[in-house]
């Protein structure tokens, strides 16, 4: 098989071109003129689109203020600013696709109020990525040096696809609009992505994360929407190619994401949702489904299921993540590589509408995608064992309870000091859990990254061995692995001391830890739920959903020291609620520990 890019570069100069020049008309997505293809829109999501856009403009608009940027360089914070930069963002998209909806000409004003407010803003990025204003030891953006970041690319996304809904509309209301969105772009994104080749999102150091993606796709929609000038726009779209085929080449071939499930949705998917455009402008004669391991990344997101909303989550992932994501992509994703379990697991969400919050292209998209609105939804059933061999995972699910357990090493994306850390859940709710996504702030991708209480092996599923607790860094590894597919999973922890076997029978979970003689060795339990009872050999939780579990261990080793924490943190506490517990056993009389977790109630 080959590369995207190969695939891409096989296509001629002329038919690129081509494509790319009649982008517009190729996208197969009407614009506001073309009311017959808006009024025919009468699913559910455009009541609930309307509805929240209206909200909206009973509010006034959010306003950015140079303070809340600065925070970040003064005590850390970067919520201050990113959340009313989101807001601008996601309202301005919401009045564009109600202004396309409706075809009102107040719906129009108010769409082209919010896309002047974005291009009036000094900086599209956001301050926790604005290195260039660092490096002056400044914390103001200088609008002659952009610095493109999520936070343009997102930006520059809503411009490109308000201009494609509502360009008509926009000359006749406010002419003189769509070229000041072209100018942004070009100034602002264009011209730095085509003369700058050190962004470290490109990945030309082999470091690939979703940023790539992420940033590569919005490019893509900007370029072929925005870009007036037939070179410049073939330009901008092979580079785009280009840094998106070295992304899916660096692709674990299990289908794996060491981001984890939440991170999925802003990785592969943004991966598939340029994929499409590149796809539709071609009129299929791109068809890059077919290259590996794009089935496999599609077979991710199920593979992750718990239930009831909750996904094994490793590194800086919320174990229960917003249900509102853009179920359409996987939906379509599925049809485009011709696989029924893909297309029946995203059909399960059908009922989530989609909302302009993971951007306006992607919602745009959903509302004309016929396939999508006339799935089903229904149940589907969970794989009893999945093994990824590359990112090192193994879930095993049965009679009500789910294991999961992570090898890999500790320098992975989003890491966190995780290495043989595990998962058990109880009626799709975990008990022994993975903590996932702090709130970021200015330490999160610092050097004082593991200060943090949830990043630190501490406060994950591994045992503390000799008082010392895992290390960042890739030489910090599982070693040793030994996989009975559907049954268990063995490593040996990066201390070199600890030999770890998780499995999933007869009803139970069961973690079997064994070491030599002679080290001070002390067992970690991170844990959800509410204690109800504790006795030498015992701890029963009742978990989130309702469940009791039963955790059952050498009764000579006491009742362990049950530690509670609380959480004050708002992403983990919508997630676990005021507070966890830690349960600490000291095993260091022992050679060999065993945990076991029934479901009890």
């Amino acid at each position: 098989m080959t590369s995207l890019m190969q695939r891409w570069r096989s296509l001629s100069d002329e038919v690129r071109r081509s494509a790319v020049g009649a982008a517009a008309v190729r996208l197969g997505v009407p614009d506001i003129s073309e009311r017959a293809a808006w009024e025919a829109l009468d699913h559910k999501a455009v009541a609930a689109l309307l509805g929240e856009a209206e909200k909206d403009r009973a509010q006034p608009w959010p306003h950015t203020l140079l303070s809340d940027y600065a925070r970040y360089w003064r005590d850390g914070v970067r919520v201050a600013y990113e959340q009313p930069v989101g807001e601008l963002r996601r309202r301005t998209a919401a009045a564009v696709a109600a202004a396309a909806v409706t075809g009102e000409e107040s719906w129009v004003d108010h769409a082209a109020d919010g896309l002047q407010l974005l291009c009036e803003q000094t900086t599209w990025c956001w301050a926790a990525h604005e290195s260039f204003a660092s490096a002056r030891n400044e914390v103001v953006a200088d609008p002659d040096d952009p610095y493109v970041d999520l936070g343009a690319a997102e930006t520059v996304e809503v411009l490109a696809w308000a201009d494609l809904v509502l360009g008509p509309a926009l000359d006749d209301r406010v002419p003189g609009l769509r070229r000041r969105l072209r100018r942004e772009a070009r100034v602002r994104v264009f011209v730095p992505f085509l003369q700058r080749r050190d962004w470290h999102w490109l990945g030309l150091d082999g470091r690939l994360h979703n940023w790539n993606p992420w940033i590569h796709g919005h490019i893509l929609s900007a370029a072929l929407l925005l870009e007036p000038d037939a070179d410049r726009q073939l330009r901008l779209v092979d580079l785009v190619v280009e840094g998106l085929s070295r992304y899916l080449d660096a692709m674990p071939s299990d289908g794996g994401c060491d981001e984890g499930y939440a991170y999925w949705w802003n990785g592969p998917a943004r991966l598939a949702t340029a994929l499409e455009l590149l796809d539709r402008i071609t009129a299929g004669a791109f068809d890059p489904w077919g290259v590996p391991p794009l089935a496999e990344l599609a077979r991710y997101p199920g593979r992750m299921a718990l239930g009831d909303g909750w996904f094994v989550n490793v590194g800086d992932g919320p174990a229960r993540p917003s249900t509102q994501q853009p179920w359409h992509v996987l939906h379509r994703w599925g049809r485009r590589i011709g696989d029924d379990d893909v297309t029946a697991f995203a059909a399960t969400h059908r009922d989530e509408l989609p909302t302009p919050q993971p951007g306006l292209g992607r919602l745009v998209l959903a509302l004309f995608d016929s396939d999508w609105w006339a799935a089903k939804p229904g149940a589907t059933g969970l794989p009893r064992s999945t093994w990824l061999p590359d990112t090192q995972l193994f879930v095993a699910r049965d009679a009500g309870l789910a294991l999961a357990v992570k090898g890999g090493h500790n320098d992975e994306n989003h890491n966190h000091n995780d290495v043989g850390s595990f998962i058990a859940a109880v009626d799709s709710s975990p008990v022994l859990i993975d903590l996932g996504q702090p709130t970021y702030t200015a330490i999160s991708f610092s050097p004082r990254r593991y200060e943090q209480w949830v990043v630190r092996s501490a406060w994950h599923n591994v045992p503390l061995v000799d008082g010392r607790e895992q290390s960042p860094g890739a030489d910090s590894k599982a070693t040793h692995i030994d996989v009975q597919e559907g049954a268990s999973f063995a490593l040996t922890l990066p201390d070199g001391a600890v030999r770890r076997k998780a499995t999933l029978d007869a009803g139970a979970v069961r973690v079997v830890d064994t070491w030599p003689a002679g080290h001070v060795l002390v067992e970690h339990f991170v844990i959800a739920g509410t204690p109800q009872r504790q006795r030498p050999g015992e701890l029963v939780v009742r978990a989130l959903s309702g469940a009791v579990a039963t955790l059952t261990w050498n009764a000579e080793l006491g009742a362990g020291t049950l530690e509670r924490r609380p959480v004050d943190d708002d992403l983990l506490s919508a997630v676990w609620g005021p507070e966890v517990h830690r349960l600490a056993i000291d095993a260091s009389a022992l050679t060999t520990f065993e945990l076991t977790v029934r479901k009890t109630g």
